[in-house]
């Protein structure tokens, strides 16, 4: 493995210029951002989202407050959007948005689904990465190879993927799984090319 990238890492990286971002190929399913706009409301205030929208560039100022499997948004969306509640609401630190991730996931989720997943344990979960990321993702793929209380995950085929901020995401992805597995851990990233990740998550 090349040199770690951690969400610390990450989270100091330099932003993409609006342009470049809003040049990413593809599009995500609206379910990866869900109900963003009500989750700020309930944290930040009623004005949240206004005062997120203004950040956003004018082909996202008009998205949906709630978003689901049905919608298709542009591939850069779900990254603009993150770093406008990033900068709006948390004071410009990517870092935080772990806690509100884990509460978040687990809502969505529900009683019996975080229950099936805390029974599948971590190995199994990771495992389903491929087919869930493929439902999410218009571009791109990933594999996932596991052994005892380590996996690694490498995602290939889109200029995404090498984004800060969407790197920055997969790693607390796999935390937010493990926590829910019951079996809290780490992630760890690694640049694997221009249209290449890899993430090494450990229990």
């Amino acid at each position: 493995m090349g040199r770690a990238l951690t969400v610390d890492d990450l989270a100091t990286q330099p932003r993409w210029e609006a342009a470049r971002l809003a040049r990413l190929p593809g599009r995500c399913r609206g379910d990866l951002v869900g109900p963003w706009g009500d989750n700020l409301a309930r944290r930040f205030g009623a004005d949240a989202v206004t005062r997120v929208r203004r950040r956003l560039p004018p082909a996202l100022a008009d998205l949906a407050p709630v978003l689901t499997a049905r919608d298709w948004l542009p591939a850069h969306a779900q990254l603009a959007l993150t770093e406008a509640i990033v900068d709006e609401a948390l004071a410009g630190d990517a870092r935080a948005l772990y806690p509100l991730l884990v509460e978040d996931t687990r809502a969505a989720l529900g009683r019996v689904e975080r229950t099936l997943v805390r029974t599948m344990g971590a190995a199994r979960a990771l495992a389903l990465a491929p087919r869930s990321f493929a439902r999410t993702h218009e571009r791109g793929a990933v594999t996932v190879e596991t052994e005892r209380r380590r996996a690694r995950l490498v995602f290939r085929g889109s200029p995404a993927f090498a984004h800060p901020t969407w790197r920055l995401l997969q790693l607390m992805a796999q935390r937010v799984l493990l926590e829910l597995c019951g079996t809290p851990g780490d992630a760890v990233g690694e640049d694997a090319g221009d249209d290449a990740f890899a993430v090494e998550v450990r229990w």
